[in-house]
Order: structure tokens, then C-alpha cells, then sequence
């Protein structure tokens, strides 16, 4: 079974590696994974299985209907952080039907209560799987501007952070 355990950057190769598989079509320099990693290590993680790197789940506070750029460091939008935005999940086919998707968003929603939500754009036709999840499309006109980058069919969603007593 694979588990997920908190990513270092000795991970930084490996993270490169499985995105030019499982995201081909949005190449991003090294520098940006390290970025994530330096601003927000405490909601980086990589999947493993017998010392395998399956998978990597890439996520950082940042500001509700604010889209980043791809192959970008991150800026930060004026005002306080107020969702945690996950920048990218990507599992090899090994991994994926393990459970090991919905196991690491799980322990995101737990610990993005400070932000109040959770935010993403979902790509390569990964709508249902984040549906599922309990996020739902914002259908903002500003917001669908700023998807330009990420593909006919991305979709910017939204979900609300679980506070601890909710648990």
C-alpha cells in the first residue's frame, strides 16, 4: 500500500519526473516545485511504496478566485491568505484506485481550516474526481479569464476547509 510522507528536497527530482508523465502538456521548471516546497513544506507531500515515488501532491495558501500562473514562482495577491490552493496532484497509474488520492485531499481539507477554503483548477479531465471530493466549479467570469494557460476543459473549483470540531 503507499503511503504519503512529507516531501524534502532531496524529492525534487523525482516530483519533476512524475510530471512529465502525468502532465505533459504543462511542462513547469524545477524552480517552481522548489518554490512550492521553500513557501509552503508543510502541505508538500510525495506517495511511496517500497521506496518507489508514485505520486506528489504540491499545495500553498493563497487568495480565492485568484488563479496562478503555470511554470511560475508564487506571487501572493494582496490581502491575507484565505484558501489553501492545491497547485498540483499527480499519481502514476500504479498508484491511482489505491485510495491514496482522496487519503491525501482528506488530510488537506483537515488542514486548510485556517483558510476557511480550498481551491484548485482541475485539468486533464479530472472534474469528476475533485466533484467527488466535494469541490464544485465557481462559475465567476474573472475567474474563467485567468484559466487560459491551463487547457480547453480546466475548471477553477472550490471547496470548504473543515473546521477541527466538524471532524
Amino acid at each position: 500500500m503507499p503511503a504519503w510522507r512529507p516531501l524534502v528536497a532531496a524529492d525534487l527530482p523525482a516530483v519533476s519526473a512524475i510530471a512529465a508523465k502525468v502532465h505533459p502538456d504543462f511542462p513547469e521548471a524545477d524552480a517552481v516545485f522548489a518554490d512550492k516546497l521553500e513557501v509552503a513544506p508543510q502541505f508538500c507531500f510525495l506517495l511511496e511504496r517500497e521506496g518507489e515515488s508514485l505520486g506528489y501532491c504540491l499545495a500553498h495558501p493563497y487568495r480565492l478566485g485568484a488563479v496562478p500562473d503555470l511554470d511560475a514562482l508564487i506571487t501572493l495577491p494582496d490581502g491575507a491568505p484565505d484558501t489553501l490552493y492545491i497547485h498540483d496532484l499527480a499519481l502514476l497509474a500504479g498508484a491511482r484506485g489505491t485510495g491514496a488520492g482522496g487519503a491525501i485531499v482528506d488530510h488537506l481539507v483537515a488542514a486548510a481550516h485556517p483558510f476557511g477554503a480550498l481551491s484548485l483548477v482541475a485539468v486533464n479531465g479530472s472534474v469528476p474526481f475533485w466533484t467527488r471530493m466535494g469541490f464544485a466549479p465557481d462559475t465567476d467570469p474573472n475567474v474563467a479569464r485567468q484559466l487560459a494557460g491551463y487547457g480547453p476543459d480546466a475548471a477553477y473549483m472550490i471547496r470548504p476547509a473543515v473546521a477541527p470540531d466538524a471532524r
